[in-house]
């Protein structure tokens, strides 16, 4: 496991500042599903952010032609830069060297229909070491309506389809947004990587927060190749997922 941090001292930093009213998060479960189901070709590469590259079994990604041009607000994180899904009604940030996808990137892992995808996409370290990117993260929903099972089993389905590998998961633990508006529940899904290529990571975390929704969960998701130089870690995914928040131009 990884040791302890000062995650509780950073909330409280942060929650001291004045914030805007707390919208909940939409019943994204519904949505975001159902255009899953519609992507019915899904190209597969592990550790790539390239939806037309790669053999399985990591990223997968499917995006239109023409990306919408989007009202992008203000992070919430210095020096951190925002992904915004505003089908979704959700945004989030990831640190400024991070990569973000245009707003109508559908992405995740697998192929149709055993699949795990969603929105608001963003990648770390994409070949940082051959054919491999490091961190992947979005935004997608679990059928489960207790957030600590959703957290579980999304990150279950991830570390499958992502790392051909079941995973261990720790006991979930709540986990509130800086604003103070949105309660979910945090879970860290770890294993090891078969066979990895020289210079890439042996082991592997999927972090995943999930909040309750009409129609199930709302989940974050982060799959991180963990071991090596820049990897995410228990405590920098938490403060990811601390800033997700209503999309609000």
């Amino acid at each position: 496991m990884p040791p302890p941090h000062d995650f509780d001292a950073f909330l409280a930093t942060y929650r001291a500042r004045p914030s805007t009213p707390n919208r909940t998060l939409p019943a994204a479960g519904a949505a975001v599903l159902a255009f899953a189901a519609a992507a019915t070709a899904v190209a597969v590469a592990r550790g790539s952010d390239d939806p037309e590259g790669g053999a399985p079994p990591l990223v997968s990604a499917l995006t239109s032609d023409a990306p919408a041009s989007i009202a992008v607000p203000s992070p919430v994180l210095p020096g951190y830069r925002v992904v915004a899904a505003p089908d979704r009604d959700a945004a989030y940030d990831v640190p400024a060297g991070w990569h973000v996808a245009p707003a109508d990137t559908v992405a995740g892992f697998g192929r149709a229909p055993d699949a795990l995808t969603g929105k608001g996409y963003a990648t770390d370290g994409r070949d940082y070491c051959p054919g491999s990117t490091r961190t992947v993260a979005f935004l997608t929903a679990a059928d489960e309506q207790d957030p600590a099972a959703a957290a579980t089993a999304i990150g279950a389905k991830a570390a499958r389809l992502a790392y051909a590998d079941p995973g261990a998961a720790a006991p979930a633990e709540p986990l509130r947004s800086l604003d103070g508006g949105q309660q979910g529940m945090f879970v860290e899904t770890r294993g090891r990587i078969a066979r990895p290529a020289p210079g890439c990571a042996a082991e592997y975390s999927v972090y995943t927060w999930a909040a309750p929704s009409t129609n199930g969960s709302f989940v974050m998701v982060i799959a991180a190749d963990t071991g090596v130089p820049q990897a995410l870690d228990a405590a920098g995914a938490k403060r990811v997922f601390s800033s997700i928040r209503p999309y609000e131009p």
